[in-house]
């Protein structure tokens, strides 16, 4: 009840934000938060800074066009490190219209639970002054997880390091600064929701985060050999939980390998707070070892983008998809008859009645048990996900049929497919973006947009292991084979499970 009370008041500031901008003034904070990182981690002076910047944007790729973009994760490490690779999750920004932007930002000197607000008006960098959304900062403040400790903040480069490149790409904003410490999953699932009525048209939401921190001097060495290879593997896999949005994937991956991630707390609360209506799109990924050419110590940088995409399904049409799949397979192995489970028809939205391609991800205890799919299905996508969630457990001819002894542990996973797009050259193709099918001699294979980053693979890599998929030469896509691709909307019965464990 009182986190309902505070959402609703929260709510309530945003709508009348601006006809009370006089009453929030009158509690607005004096003093500025003054730089600690100009001409050391970025240039001193307002034209030097300007020019840095401004450098790294250009370098960057300009994407195409596409719908509104809602959150970015972006590295924080000196701009001679990782300014090229924030730049490719800041350059899509450029012209957008926002008048808010929340930072979720790690803390590296200091232990607290929850986050840390400070307590100014303003950030400044050589490029000028932000100004703090002072009423919904204080009244975040009121939350018993949210407090302000300036020793927060005094020596804290996370959060500050991600200013000039807003301010260049988006011009004038108001801050919610907001310093991350130690979080478990409940209060997780409460800053989520402080977060989540926040997220309007008008907001940004950035997550500052490097990844692996390899090395003796991060106390942090589980490669001695291949590092880069085998540090983008350990990368990509939690990336790819990211991409499907699956805090608790995230969460259980970063615990079992001891993840130096330092930003995951952050990552952890935007991605809960964030709709499951959202395209994420990984941009870029480099090494501070790709630099210096030496990964006995090594950061890891990604830049990721979060995108609305009205055309996926909500949360309610996932969860019911979850749920056709689960009673369909439950009922089936219970009567050892086929039982397709059709829910009541008020409940089928008109989403759930399109016919779209499937595939259905059976896995047991974090390994797969079984995967089919329907690229073109004749059948309504309800109707498809029931059928083919039986598919992969009684008919797929690399493992043994499912068991009803087994059901407890098996976990699904369902992929809604777009419609597939013919490609020019294998180098269009974007991992983790792009589900991949190669067609050559009248063979085929198919991998979904997750396979890439759960392997760790590059692209070649990718296409090499897909082409033996396809019973061809390794190397047979380097030359006369046909590439498509599509995108897939991934989620499991494992996507809200974080919330439901602390309820």
């Amino acid at each position: 009840m009182k986190k309902t009370i505070f959402c609703v008041f929260i709510l309530c500031i945003i709508v009348c934000h601006q006809t009370c901008s006089r009453a929030a003034d009158s509690v607005a904070k004096s003093g500025v938060r003054k730089s600690i990182l100009a001409g050391s981690w970025y240039e001193g002076s307002k034209a030097g800074l300007t020019r840095q910047v401004d450098r790294y944007l250009d370098a960057a790729p300009t994407p195409g066009s596409g719908n509104r973009i809602g959150a970015v994760i972006a590295p924080h490490a000196g701009y001679e490190w990782s300014g090229s690779t924030a730049a490719y999750g800041y350059q899509p920004l450029k012209g957008a219209q926002y008048k808010r932007v929340i930072v979720l930002a790690p803390s590296h000197r200091t232990s607290f639970r929850g986050g840390s607000i400070c307590d100014v008006a303003a950030y400044e960098t050589p490029l000028g002054e932000v100004s703090l959304d002072r009423a919904v900062c204080d009244a975040l403040l009121s939350s018993s997880l949210v407090q302000s400790l300036p020793q927060a903040h005094a020596q804290e480069h996370s959060l500050e390091i991600q200013l000039p490149f807003l301010q260049r790409t988006l011009g004038e904003f108001s801050l919610i600064p907001i310093v991350i410490g130690d979080i478990s999953p409940g209060d997780c699932v409460e800053l989520a929701n402080l977060i989540r009525p926040l997220l309007t048209q008008d907001t940004l939401l950035v997550m500052s985060s490097d990844f692996t921190h390899q090395g003796p001097r991060f106390g942090y060495v589980p490669f001695k050999e291949d590092v880069r290879k085998n540090v983008q593997r350990l990368d990509f896999v939690a990336i790819n939980s990211i991409l499907n949005l699956n805090v608790r994937e995230f969460w259980a991956f970063t615990d079992r390998v001891q993840a130096t991630i330092c930003g995951k707390n952050s990552i952890k609360i935007g991605m809960m707070a964030l709709p499951l209506q959202t395209q994420v799109e990984f941009l870029h990924y480099e090494t501070s070892g790709d630099k210096q050419k030496d990964y006995s110590e090594t950061v890891s940088y990604a830049a990721i983008i979060f995108r609305d995409q009205p055309d996926y399904l909500n949360e309610r049409e996932a969860e019911l998809l979850l749920n056709i799949a689960r009673k369909t397979l439950t009922d089936t192995l219970e009567a050892k008859d086929v039982k397709e489970y059709t829910p009541p028809n008020e409940q089928i939205t008109p989403p759930l009645r399109q016919k779209k391609g499937v595939f259905v991800t059976l896995q047991k205890e974090g390994m797969l048990r079984g995967c089919i799919g329907d690229l073109d299905a004749e059948q309504e996508l309800h109707k498809t996900v029931a059928r083919t969630v039986l598919l992969s457990a009684l008919r797929d001819q690399r493992f043994q049929p499912v068991q009803k002894e087994e059901l407890e542990k098996i976990d699904i996973e369902i992929s809604v497919m777009s419609p597939q797009t013919t490609v020019n050259s294998w180098k269009e193709i974007v991992l983790g973006r792009d589900g991949i099918i190669v067609e050559k001699g009248g063979r085929s294979a198919l991998y979904l947009p997750q396979v890439a980053l759960e392997q760790g693979w590059d692209v070649e890599e990718t296409l090499s292991h897909l082409c033996e998929k396809a019973r061809l030469d390794k190397d047979a896509w380097k030359s006369g084979c046909t590439f498509k691709t599509f995108s897939a909307q991934v989620f499991g019965e494992t996507f809200n499970q974080l919330n439901e464990d602390t309820k």
